[in-house]
C-alpha cells in the first residue's frame, strides 16, 4: 500500500489554532484585491504583487497545517490567476466579466511585451 506523502489529517489535527485564521485572512485580502481590480482601482501588476504577498502568507500556514509544500509562481501565472478570479467573481454578469477580463488581458499583454512579468511580483 502506498503511503500518502501529504498526511493532511494528521498535520491538520496538530496545527495551531491561528493557522485557519491566517488562511482566512489571506483569502479575504485576495478578495479585496480582486474587487479593486474589477473596479479599476488597481492595475494588474500591482494587484499581482499584493495577491502574491497574500498568497505567501497563507502558503506558510497551509504548509504547516497540511504538510504540502507550496510552490512559488511567476508573475505571469499570478496575473493569469487574478484574471481567473475576476472572471469567477463576475460569473453572474458574463458581459461585465468579459469586458474586465479583456482589459486585464490587454494589461498582461503589454507587460509581456515589456518583459515585465518574468520575475515574480513582490
Amino acid at each position: 500500500m502506498l503511503r500518502n506523502p501529504y498526511p493532511v489529517g494528521r498535520a491538520a489535527n496538530t496545527a495551531e489554532p491561528a493557522l485557519p485564521k491566517a488562511v482566512l485572512l489571506g483569502l479575504q485580502q485576495k478578495q479585496v484585491i480582486i474587487n479593486q481590480v474589477i473596479d479599476g482601482k488597481l492595475p494588474l501588476w500591482e494587484a499581482a504583487s499584493r495577491f502574491q504577498a497574500a498568497h505567501q502568507a497563507a502558503c506558510v500556514c497551509l504548509e504547516t497545517a497540511t504538510g504540502v509544500p507550496s510552490h512559488s509562481i511567476d508573475g505571469e501565472a499570478v496575473c493569469r490567476t487574478i484574471i481567473g478570479w475576476v472572471y469567477l467573481a463576475l460569473s453572474d454578469r458574463p458581459e461585465h466579466a468579459d469586458r474586465v477580463s479583456e482589459r486585464l488581458e490587454g494589461e498582461l499583454q503589454e507587460l509581456l511585451t515589456k518583459n515585465a512579468v518574468r520575475t515574480p511580483p513582490r
